[in-house]
């Protein structure tokens, strides 16, 4: 994803470091809320079944090792990822509407080139 990508350009870092599937959708879930239970529905992965409980939440303690639960609880909101002197950037914006899980609310490549993140000037 290119909010995944913008994430990580901007912090030098992976935004979710691990090789895990059932961590990384609970470091995803930690950093942009839950998954709508609509997609959830949707899948026919059985990893969906054991991940997520019956309202949509990750049951981070029964699929995860102690040492990935630390992992998890150490993601911030997306919005949190932006230092302070950038939050007037409008970055926070643009990854949250570019991380947001269901692809009908997500926000597509022309909306995103509309934020005002990319109506201010970077200066060197």
């Amino acid at each position: 994803s290119v909010g995944c990508i913008i994430a990580e350009l901007y912090r030098g870092e992976l935004l979710f470091a691990t090789h895990d599937n059932a961590e990384h959708l609970a470091l995803m879930e930690r950093a942009v809320g839950p998954f709508p239970r609509e997609c959830l529905d949707k899948s026919t992965n059985s990893l969906t079944r054991e991940c997520f409980d019956t309202r949509g939440w990750h049951k981070i303690g029964a699929v995860l090792s102690p040492r990935s639960i630390e992992h998890v609880r150490k993601m911030a909101p997306v919005e949190m990822l932006v230092d302070d002197r950038d939050r007037r950037s409008g970055l926070g914006q643009l990854l949250r509407s570019l991380l947001t899980i269901d692809p009908k609310r997500r926000a597509t490549a022309r909306e995103a080139l509309r934020s005002p993140f990319f109506a201010h000037r970077i200066g060197c």
